[in-house]
């Protein structure tokens, strides 16, 4: 018997109920809570389709960073408006699709129908958000008008991270993060971003520095070595001491969890922890519209999400999601 969901939604929340799978869902700042029949089951997947959608709207970057799993070049292609649209239909077909984070170039403007895509994101509900790298005022400025929150990456000049982080939070943005790529070549750098964001005023208005781990893929097959547990328990540690607002993609959380096993307020702590929700709770799609469960994943041909016929049928049998539930939603395909 297939079980049936309601969503009621106004301008600031969204909320969806069914019988074993339900969630409360603040669209102004982000704060997410789920639980199934009852508050203390969690469930394993959302039956209903992906929470989160991570949509690559273009492959063009020109940053030509020598740790992209993507290996972007200045050369790529970019989803149109009328195939994104396509997606998201295809996607909320029970209008349980909450945020789509875009996958974009350094710049935001490599794909002239972001905006667009905003707007109409907007327009059904939904909350977009980004990640870019130096951005202009005029950049800036569309961001903080149309996306609920917005990474900036820190590159080999991180004053073109601060530079755009300070344009954001000048236009009245709450959520902007700092994402950072960690590795164990770059702990020292990453212990002095620690103190840049307690001493740097360009910062004071930072919402937190996101962790993102390394996965050893496209240029970052050689040249680099995951960050070992004892240096990722010393950067929680220290962040701590300092106060600094701390984040992890959902590859690290079994490493934060091992970070903080002694930590006074572990409880607290581990209930803000997400682990991996890849073809759980969360899809990816890559710029020709191909469905993969995230971007770390993609190979082989996926599934086309412009020409899906029976997308449920699609998202509620993924092999992938069994390996990952099998293996306690511990990243199967990577050492992280």
């Amino acid at each position: 018997m297939e079980e049936k969901v309601k969503v009621f939604e106004n301008k600031n929340s969204k909320i969806l109920r069914s019988l074993n799978y339900n969630y409360n869902f603040n669209k102004s700042n982000g704060f997410f809570m789920r639980w199934g029949e009852k508050p203390e089951n969690d469930p394993q997947f959302s039956p209903f389709g992906p929470e989160i959608a991570d949509i690559e709207i273009t492959s063009i970057c020109s940053m030509g960073c020598n740790y992209c799993y993507k290996s972007n070049t200045s050369i790529g292609s970019n989803m149109s408006l009328d195939t994104f649209k396509k997606i998201i239909t295809t996607i909320n077909k029970n209008n349980q699709l909450t945020q789509v984070a875009f996958g974009l170039g350094a710049t935001a403007e490599e794909n002239p129908d972001l905006w667009d895509m905003c707007s109409y994101l907007r327009s059904i509900g939904i909350v977009p958000n980004g990640t870019v790298a130096n951005i202009t005022n005029e950049t800036a400025d569309k961001i903080a008008s149309l996306f609920g929150a917005c990474a900036v990456s820190i590159h080999a000049d991180k004053n073109i991270c601060y530079d755009s982080v300070k344009r954001l939070t000048d236009r009245g943005m709450k959520q902007v993060n700092i994402h950072h790529v960690i590795y164990d070549s770059n702990f020292e750098e990453t212990l002095n971003i620690f103190n840049d964001i307690k001493n740097d005023s360009r910062l004071k208005k930072l919402n937190a520095i996101v962790l993102l781990s390394l996965k050893k893929k496209g240029r970052a097959v050689k040249g680099f070595n995951v960050l070992p547990q004892e240096k990722f328990n010393i950067l929680v540690k220290k962040a701590f001491e300092l106060n600094i607002p701390l984040g992890f993609d959902s590859c690290s959380a079994h490493k934060f969890l091992n970070a903080i096993k002694e930590h006074p307020d572990k409880k607290n702590l581990e209930m803000m922890v997400e682990p991996c929700e890849s073809a759980s709770f969360s899809l990816y799609t890559n710029v020709d519209g191909k469905y993969y469960p995230c971007s770390f994943a993609e190979s082989g041909e996926g599934v086309d999400l412009v020409n899906c016929d029976n997308f449920d049928e699609v998202w509620n049998n993924n092999p992938f999601r069994h390996n990952l539930i099998s293996n306690n939603r511990v990243c199967p395909l990577f050492d992280i």
